[in-house]
């Protein structure tokens, strides 16, 4: 069975026919001679840390959407024909999506920190394992 990466469909493949693609032993693991193979045919797989965006601007951000804009057009179209309660329904709207947005974003970003701290620890113990595992990972999630 030919397996071409990234993995197209990896949810149907049994784990024997994904140990064999990676022409490994699931029990032993790999070398870190085989190990660095995929690293030169297909680079590192790491997460390249970001500059960090303040709090504000993250904030910001969520009202930087074409449809908060078209909301935002319909609340001033509203109140041009006075109707306040529309007005303030629709900048409820958006006000509330803006918030949900944001705590989004926030616990985005504290779930990529938990998985870096994470990260960090299994790379200090096992090199070659921590490698394996996430090659793997890597290939059939498409990363």
């Amino acid at each position: 069975m030919k397996i071409t990466y990234p993995l197209q469909d990896a949810y149907t493949l049994s784990v024997e026919e994904i140990v064999q693609s990676f022409i490994t032993n699931a029990e032993k693991g790999i070398t870190q001679l085989e190990a660095e193979n995929p690293i030169k045919q297909f680079g590192t797989n790491i997460y390249a840390a970001q500059k960090r965006k303040s709090i504000w601007m993250m904030l910001l951000m969520q009202f930087k959407s074409p449809i908060v804009y078209l909301l935002i057009a319909a609340a001033v179209v509203t109140l041009y024909f006075k109707n306040y309660i529309e007005a303030g329904a629709i900048g409820v709207i958006i006000l509330i999506n803006a918030f949900i947005g944001f705590l989004m974003k926030l616990q985005a970003r504290s779930s990529m920190n938990a998985l870096t701290q994470i990260a960090v620890k299994y790379r200090q113990i096992e090199p070659h394992r921590w490698f394996q595992l996430f090659w793997m990972a890597a290939c059939v999630l498409q990363i």
